[in-house]
């Protein structure tokens, strides 16, 4: 036994290192995650706030795509996507790596330096809110999707 507690150890390291060299490759695709998104109820006139995490190996991200999906229960009720382009969401160029907020109102116009706003809901709902970077050479990220929040009538 005392012999193979070496060889278990070497292996445990190697597995390690090798772990944590390829968790960080970008790939040409780009990548992302969304953490957060806020506030968790929303009121006419209100900016909703999405966050996430990106990678992309060339950093060259073009625009995002952000799909809203209204829910009547667990069933999807509406469904729109829209396009955003690096400039409305402030993202300097080259960036290979970063932080993404995604801001935009809820039924107003009450805030010109914001991506255009989402309609008002005729009846109090739940959405959620995806994201998908597009980079200069049309590669497409993953899809990430927000956790629920609550969309209150116009």
């Amino acid at each position: 036994m005392k012999q193979r507690l070496p060889l278990i150890l070497v292996v445990t390291i190697l597995f390690t290192l090798l772990y944590t060299c390829t968790k960080h490759k970008f790939t040409t695709d780009p990548q992302l995650k969304v953490k957060s998104i806020s506030p968790n109820t929303v009121f006419n006139g209100d900016i909703i706030v999405m966050n996430a995490d990106f990678t992309d190996a060339e950093g060259d991200i073009d625009s995002a795509l952000i799909v809203y999906k209204w829910y009547k229960v667990d069933s999807v009720t509406k469904k729109d996507t829209f396009r955003y382009s690096i400039a409305d969401i402030k993202l300097p160029p080259k960036t290979k790596e970063g932080e993404i907020f995604v801001k935009f109102e809820y039924n107003s116009n009450n805030f010109p330096n914001i991506a255009s706003p989402i309609s008002g809901v005729s009846k109090d709902t739940t959405a959620t809110f995806g994201l998908i970077l597009k980079d200069k050479a049309a590669h497409r990220s993953n899809y990430s999707e927000s956790d629920r929040i609550r969309l209150k009538k116009v």
